[in-house]
């Protein structure tokens, strides 16, 4: 009967340490989980921020483009009216 206990007595402790190593697990999963989530969370913050700069410098380039149209228009009229003098 003392041989069946010890073996009960150690089938129990291999449980435990196994129900340990489990715990360990899987808090190193959820760990990992939520140190991935929080990067993706970063990664989307500055995916952000760079549409929002993307979007102020086609709105800037926009502008520099219209700018040397019309810089190019008065350019031509005033090539004309000087061609007009000679």
């Amino acid at each position: 009967m003392a041989k069946t206990k010890d073996v009960l007595q150690q089938k129990q402790k291999e449980l435990a340490d196994c129900q340990k190593q489990f715990g360990a697990a899987i808090s190193l999963v959820t760990s990992t989980v939520n140190s991935l989530s929080q990067i993706n969370d970063d990664i989307e913050v500055k995916v952000r921020e760079i549409e929002e700069y993307q979007s102020q410098l086609n709105t800037t380039k926009a502008g520099l483009k219209d700018t040397k149209n019309k810089n190019e228009r008065i350019i031509k009229n005033f090539n004309a009216l000087l061609e007009v003098g000679e």
